[in-house]
This record gives structure tokens, C-alpha cells and sequence, in this order.
């Protein structure tokens, strides 16, 4: 890992995205951020990021389908992914549980828990 944590976000609400970057730009924390699934795997093809957030629900695809694409590409088989969803009920969390997430952000987001919960996550203390 560098110096620098690098976390690549997948979300399509554009207050989502500025949350992050407002959050992790005070924590020294680099995001990159795409609100498309094909951008993000361009992205990924040729990058390993520290951790990656995908949203559940995408335009044009779902954040499973886009896990388990991502869980194909040998350099990003034990790379950190957690779920973000504004929409849940208790079986939506044994889902993503289940389908292979290493965690999972409930929205709203609490600005307050995020940097701590992304490096627990990725088991940087």
C-alpha cells in the first residue's frame, strides 16, 4: 500500500461523490469517483485502488453484477469493496453480506464514521 489511501468510488448521485471528496480531501485520502459502470471498468483494468465503494443501485446495472466483475480481475480479487444504499431493508443486508461485499455504508452517510469505517475495512488502523 502507499503512503496515500486511495479510495475508487462508484456512485451516481452527484452529493454522494461530493461528500466523499469533502470528507476524504481533510483525511490526506485520494477518491476518484465515476458515476458509470464502463468508466469504472476502465479505471479498474489498468489501477488497484486501497478500497472501492460501489452503490447498489446504477443506472445502467446493479452494484452486485458490478462486484462480481471486479472480483473477475485477478489484481482486484482481495481488494476491499463495500456497498453504499439509501434504499434497504434487513434482507438487503444479508444480500450484500452474502453476494461477497466486505462491508456496507447505510445513507445518509455520517461524515463523522466514514474515514473509520474505510479503514477498518481495509484493516488500517
Amino acid at each position: 500500500m502507499t503512503d496515500k489511501i486511495t479510495v475508487f468510488l462508484v456512485d451516481d448521485d452527484p452529493n454522494i461523490q461530493s461528500l466523499f471528496q469533502m470528507v476524504l480531501e481533510n483525511q490526506d485520502i485520494e477518491l476518484i469517483a465515476t458515476a458509470d459502470q464502463d468508466e469504472a471498468l476502465a479505471y479498474l483494468a489498468d489501477h488497484t485502488p486501497d478500497i472501492i465503494v460501489i452503490d447498489i443501485f446504477l443506472p445502467a446495472t446493479d452494484g452486485y453484477k458490478l462486484l462480481h466483475t471486479i472480483r473477475s480481475l485477478s489484481h482486484l480479487a482481495q481488494c476491499p469493496v463495500v456497498a453504499t444504499t439509501a434504499y434497504y431493508t434487513s434482507d438487503t443486508i444479508t444480500d450484500i453480506e452474502q453476494s461477497g461485499f466486505d462491508g456496507y455504508l447505510l445513507k445518509p452517510l455520517d461524515p463523522q464514521e466514514l474515514v473509520a469505517y474505510l479503514k477498518k475495512v481495509m484493516d488500517v488502523v
